[in-house]
């Protein structure tokens, strides 16, 4: 498989290679004078009396959402996976708390026929397992299918096969080239294991994004030795190509998505050497993995990207986490691009303590919801938030 590796200068922050006076440009315009972002229809604190938090989303059929994570405990060590049904008005009709082992973490979660499925790992007291697991419409769990090596391993993101089937990703440490290395899962619709994949050097590398591709092959999006690490496959898991881009600094990609106009998106932070303050790196690529822009948006304080979609009226929207507010916390924040990665708009969210997000969808009619956890003053500690905005498209920019 050929690994291909993209080297930034300094310089590089914005890149258009035959219009970059024209793209700052824009951007300097899009920020002065920026459209108004979509606004907030509903949020969500869950009282849990632990640290908890959710990871993953999806928003459903009937206009809801389902959303996944992990509740806390008196053991900080001991966490169950929680999962809850939310009706488009944010009314509940139902969570449920369960787990396996002596802790279970739920990292994604999807919308399939007949209920849910979720990834995410369960700790035995010695090592962790990556798991693949499906509950009904009502959160009563039908399957779970764990996948036990000899160390440890986690499945990060999950994604829904053509023929029905799934494929996960995320890291493991039981098999591959050494350390951590990409973790590659394929599952048939009953949860039944395919196959398994390793990608990897001498590095560590980890995976925290999978999408199945339109040609019927797989893309995973992650880190390698500080580096955004991208290996794309065929329908058996072949690897095809790997590509690694460097900034110089320390960077993770923690989301990949195939964009409708060909290629990849992925947001993901960036490290310079000596700076412990970590900015939002977003890159878009072509289908061959050449790239076609990337942008820094270089704040005051610690920034990060964590996921992204893909608005049916073309651009993206990222969920990222920032501390350049200037109070000393995280909020979360979404960011509107245009196809050239232009700052639309741009919409903070969060109380007065701590807030970030970790899970970003977007239905056909433009709502946009992400998941997280936030600090709140009567619970004494992180409780799962979730926040649920208007249709961006109704800003008709």
């Amino acid at each position: 498989m050929l690994i291909k590796e993209y080297i930034f200068s300094k310089q590089i922050r914005l890149i258009t290679e035959m219009s970059l006076i024209l793209s700052i440009l824009l951007f300097l315009f899009s920020h002065s004078a920026l459209s108004d972002p979509a606004h907030i229809l509903w949020e969500i604190e869950i009282p849990s009396g632990f640290d908890s938090c959710i990871w993953g989303v999806d928003l459903t059929d009937d206009g809801g959402a389902i959303c996944v994570g992990e509740i806390g405990s008196e053991d900080d060590e001991i966490t169950s996976l929680f999962l809850i049904r939310i009706n488009p008005d944010g009314s509940i009709p139902w969570e449920k708390t369960t787990g396996w082992g002596l802790a279970t973490s739920g990292q994604d979660v999807i919308q399939v026929s007949g209920g849910f499925v979720v990834c995410g790992s369960i700790f035995s007291g010695t090592v962790y397992d990556g798991f693949v697991a499906k509950f009904d419409n009502f959160g009563n769990s039908l399957w779970c299918r764990e996948i036990n090596n000899i160390n440890n391993d986690v499945l990060y993101d999950i994604s829904q096969t053509a023929d029905g089937g799934f494929i996960a990703a995320g890291f493991t440490e039981s098999t591959g080239a050494g350390g951590k290395d990409f973790w590659l899962v394929r599952m048939d619709s009953g949860g039944y294991l395919e196959w398994t994949r390793t990608f990897g050097t001498s590095a560590s590398e980890a995976a925290y994004s999978v999408a199945a591709l339109e040609d019927g092959g797989f893309a995973l999006g992650g880190g390698s030795a500080g580096n955004f690490y991208i290996v794309i496959t065929d329908s058996t898991g072949a690897g095809l190509n790997a590509y690694s881009f460097d900034n110089g600094g320390h960077e993770t990609a923690k989301c990949l998505i195939e964009s409708s106009e060909g290629g990849f998106f992925l947001t993901g932070i960036t490290m310079q050497p000596g700076n412990y303050q970590s900015d939002i790196w977003l890159v878009r690529l072509d289908a061959s993995g050449n790239l076609i822009w990337s942008i820094i948006i270089d704040g005051d304080d610690n920034d990060s990207a964590w996921d992204a979609v893909e608005p049916e009226t073309g651009g993206f929207v990222v969920l990222a986490n920032t501390m350049s507010s200037g109070r000393d916390s995280y909020d979360a924040i979404l960011y509107r691009l245009d196809h050239l990665g232009n700052i639309i708009w741009e919409m903070n969210a969060g109380n007065n303590f701590w807030n970030t997000g970790s899970g970003l969808a977007i239905n056909p009619q433009g709502h946009l919801l992400f998941g997280g956890r936030t600090w709140t003053e009567e619970s004494g500690c992180f409780v799962p938030w979730i926040v649920y905005t208007s249709p961006e498209d109704l800003l008709n920019w």
